[in-house]
């Protein structure tokens, strides 16, 4: 005999999923808690689930063959353009947001810049910056000792990123531009999972986001005008970008594609090492086994010294450490996609238009894939546990041709920040603090991450 569900998954009609509310779905119940809410509908219903938010037709996929299966096997049959509408005003018409040819073309450009071997330029900037980070951690610490951690880590990706990008800026410049790319990225946290969030809504917090975004925006105009005149150094990745050709049809990219990319670069290149780098000092202040096993690891290796890119093989438990974080706390936590086309995903009909989530957050934890998947353990990142794990199992940096074009530098980024702290100070949390996942763009520690110091 077979049931009406079964006669609905061989005809190729919907998923199981969570019932939802008359014209508005599951959305109230998934804005409450959005990571509780998929990981709890992923493991009730298992590896395809279709659900509605508002009149959108939704599924949510956690198995790896599924994932492999839009970002990269049938990854031209997907777009990102209507998904990420909401994030526009912070990405413009970039690699995060475009679809088509217009990804491809700026895709071709910018894959050269971002070689590691063409970014060995940054590491320097990434070491100068940490170390003048501590330097000031010292003299707090000879005070109360107690720090903000994702406040602290915003400032210092953010400070790595802007030089990288535009060479050295005046300290005050930096902090303004800085300030405002923080009330933007605030602001588009709230409206993310807002009901009205695509509306443009004549409010004092959103005419305070457009100032916001004007700032930035004045301020990568101001840069790229700079860059263009010779008034910046070389070595840049404004100036690389800036020079960077197609290889197809030797065009170069206007100054309006120019200035998205850039700003792209700049929200993306700090929030995301950023949120990483905060849930790394978290887990090690909650684990004491694995910030001496680090701690070891370093004195054996630098010896009192930071460490440089020439260091990052001989520390490989600093990198599985890194990995583990990105695993548990991946800050894209979330990515969607949206089919162009009607697609199947095993007996399932995707229509053209739906909206397909994938979430590192929930693949990550898939017990198919992880043992004891919500256990903190970087010895699973060791190649006898890895071997066989299937690739999308593990996605922090999405996969397939439309992966983090950055994923290199914010890997190194992360690894050469906590051997450097990790090697002068411990951070403890401070007591009674409770933490919470705040799943926004990235997925951060909220309220922050109040910590004590210890040298």
């Amino acid at each position: 005999m077979t049931t009406r569900a079964g006669a609905a998954r061989v005809a190729g009609q919907l998923a199981p999923g969570p019932r939802g509310y008359p014209l508005l779905g599951v959305f109230p119940r998934a804005r409450r808690n959005p990571i509780g809410f998929l990981l709890e509908s992923a493991r009730r219903y298992g590896d395809v689930v279709a659900m509605r938010f508002g009149t959108r037709q939704v599924y949510l996929l956690s198995h790896p063959a599924d994932i492999k299966h839009v970002l990269q096997d049938n990854h031209r049959g997907y777009g990102k353009s209507a998904p990420a509408a909401r994030i526009g005003p912070l990405f413009g018409e970039s690699l995060t947001t475009v679809d088509g040819g217009d990804w491809l073309r700026q895709r071709r450009m910018m894959r050269p810049v971002f070689q590691p071997r063409s970014l060995g330029s940054l590491l320097p900037i990434i070491a100068e910056a940490t170390s003048a980070m501590l330097d000031r951690w010292r003299r707090i610490a000879e005070r109360s000792g107690v720090l903000d951690v994702m406040s602290e880590m915003s400032d210092l990706t953010r400070a790595i990123i802007v030089r990288g990008l535009f060479g050295r800026i005046d300290a005050a410049r930096t902090r303004v531009v800085g300030q405002a790319l923080e009330r933007a990225l605030e602001h588009a946290d709230r409206q993310l999972w807002s009901p009205l969030g695509w509306l443009e809504t004549p409010t004092p917090a959103h005419a305070r986001f457009r100032q916001a975004l004007r700032t930035v925006d004045d301020f990568v105009d101001d840069m790229i005008a700079e860059t263009r005149g010779g008034r910046t150094p070389s070595d840049t990745l404004a100036a690389a970008l800036m020079a960077a050709r197609d290889a197809e049809t030797g065009e170069q990219m206007s100054d309006r594609e120019l200035h998205d990319e850039l700003k792209a670069l700049m929200v993306a290149g700090h929030t995301t090492t950023a949120s990483a780098l905060a849930w790394t000092w978290y887990v090690l202040s909650e684990h004491p086994a694995a910030r001496q096993t680090l701690r070891r690891e370093l004195a054996t290796v630098l010896a009192g010294r930071a460490p440089d890119g020439d260091d990052l093989q001989a520390l490989p438990y600093t990198r599985m450490l890194v990995d583990e974080v990105l695993r548990l706390y991946p800050p894209t936590w979330l990515t969607a996609r949206t089919p162009l086309d009607e697609d199947r995903i095993r007996d399932y009909r995707i229509a053209p238009g739906a909206i397909v989530l994938l979430s590192p957050f929930v693949t990550h934890r898939h017990p198919e894939f992880w043992e004891a998947p919500d256990r903190f353990d970087p010895g699973r990142f060791t190649a006898a546990r890895s071997e066989g794990r299937p690739r999308f199992a593990y996605f922090p940096f999405g996969g397939g041709p439309r992966s983090c074009i950055g994923s290199w530098l914010a890997s190194v980024t992360m690894q050469l920040v906590v051997g450097t702290v990790a090697s002068r100070f411990e951070l403890a949390l401070v007591p009674g603090s409770r933490v919470e996942m705040s799943p926004g763009l990235t997925l951060r520690p909220r309220p922050g991450l109040p910590m004590m110091l210890r040298g």
